[in-house]
């Protein structure tokens, strides 16, 4: 296992000023004066802690920062000579007001406190005045302060959650794919972020993406919707104990809002370990509004065994056929949309069975109800999929066009045909007997061409 890096760690310093002065302290510690090198590193921390009430302050007009600062120039202005006066105010102040600090931070820094007090000021009761701490001492207070404080953004105050949501208000338009979004996310917020802070973030964004229909959370739903998902990827190790501890935050949700529960359903889809957080009470509301549309039904995953049995209830329950004495007749409860489609293909390639999704789109052609739907269908679901299917759906496909009217009856039908005949053939083999099999599936010969 390797060990701690001290000089790796002091690269990873976020304030400039900050860094340069841990020089000092790095110096001390690597020559053996340890006392001076904690004394230094006790003034590094306080200056790095004013830095960042400063930045809080300037950078994004943090009124926790306001105060504090106003408070520690208060109390410097009482005690001029005393500089532990404000120093304790300071630790205190953050310790209380901020989320700069974990719990276990905050032990840290009173302990390197104390051993500051110990190694600056003399102890007459004892025969060496200043104490020496030893080598394994300082390193351990230097790391402490290094992971616990000095490499962290300094975007940590309690008010943090209102200026994120005002930045990605603000930018919601500049971002056209998850990836950007999240690199701009991690550069300005998430960098060096503690536990804390994610959780904070996490659960006030879970509550105006899904149980908030303002007009400000209904018209940024979409931005906060996917930041909501960037964080739960990135941090889902943390967020799932934190959610299993705090599960009454997270069954909260406005089932009756259909943009809330669209994005609910899908992220349930993603992350179905969730849904076994939601009480039995809010399962039983949310199974029946899932219930009465397919726009819902289409992204419960987490209702079925696995993703396979989704695509089985999916392919199953989505069309429908009628016989009569004369013809049988093909309807489609429901006809995807281009995102349905893409958010059901990553399923299926996540949990390989993507053949059970081209089996779903050669369903929702075969079954189309009209001429229009028939071709438009081709379209969408059968034309960009020609490379991808086997020779059981290329003899289902062409078995449902013979079957349906509608499909080999409008006007563009041979020519649809025959472009599927080009990949089938590859398949099927070119002397494969499609009149014989399929008397009703016409082709554009060669001669009229």
């Amino acid at each position: 296992m390797s060990s701690y890096s001290i000089e790796q760690g002091a690269e990873q310093i976020y304030h400039p000023k900050t860094r340069e002065y841990f020089k000092e302290v790095l110096q001390s510690y690597v020559n053996g004066s340890y006392r001076s090198a904690v004394v230094m590193l006790y003034s590094v921390v306080m200056c790095d802690l004013i830095y960042k009430l400063k930045d809080l302050k300037e950078l994004y007009d943090d009124e926790t920062a306001k105060s504090i600062l106003d408070k520690i120039e208060e109390e410097q202005k009482k005690n001029p000579t005393n500089p532990g006066s404000w120093e304790g105010v300071l630790i205190e102040e953050v310790k209380t007001r901020t989320l700069l600090l974990e719990p276990v931070d905050k032990i840290s820094i009173d302990s390197l406190r104390q051993h500051r007090h110990l190694s600056a000021h003399p102890v007459l009761t004892q025969q060496d005045l200043l104490s020496t701490p030893n080598k394994e001492t300082v390193r351990a207070l230097i790391r402490n302060m290094l992971e616990g404080l000095l490499v962290k953004n300094p975007v940590m105050s309690k008010k943090v959650f209102t200026m994120f949501l005002e930045d990605l208000e603000q930018h919601k338009n500049f971002f056209s794919d998850d990836l950007s979004l999240e690199n701009y996310i991690e550069s300005r917020y998430l960098k060096n972020t503690n536990e804390q802070m994610i959780n904070a973030i996490f659960k006030d964004l879970w509550g105006i993406t899904f149980n908030c229909t303002s007009d400000p959370c209904r018209l940024n739903r979409d931005i906060n919707y996917r930041t909501l998902k960037i964080l739960y990827k990135r941090y889902k190790a943390s967020l799932l104990k934190y959610i299993e501890e705090n599960s009454i935050s997270f069954n909260k949700f406005k089932e009756d809002e259909e943009s809330i529960l669209i994005r609910l359903t899908e992220f349930f889809g993603n992350n179905p370990e969730l849904y076994s957080f939601v009480e039995s009470h809010n399962q039983t509301k949310l199974k029946a509004k899932i219930d009465k549309e397919w726009k819902f039904k289409v992204r419960s995953p987490f209702l079925r065994e696995s993703m396979e049995k989704h695509f089985d209830y999916l392919i199953k329950n989505i069309h429908w056929t009628e016989h009569s004495y004369y013809e049988e007749k093909f309807y489609e409860s429901y006809i995807l949309n281009k995102a349905e489609m893409d958010l059901l293909y990553n399923w299926a390639l996540e949990n390989d069975c993507t053949d059970k999704y081209y089996d779903l789109l050669i369903e929702q052609f075969i079954h189309s109800g009209n001429f229009d739907t028939a071709n438009y269908n081709f379209r969408d679901f059968i034309k960009p999929n020609l490379k991808q299917f086997n020779r059981e759906q290329f003899l289902a496909l062409f078995d449902g066009i013979n079957r349906n009217r509608q499909c080999h009856g409008h006007k563009y039908a041979k020519v649809n045909n025959t472009e599927i005949k080009a990949h089938s053939d590859l398949i099927l083999g070119s002397d494969f007997d499609y009149k014989g099999n399929y008397p009703n599936v016409q082709f554009i010969e060669s001669k009229e061409k």
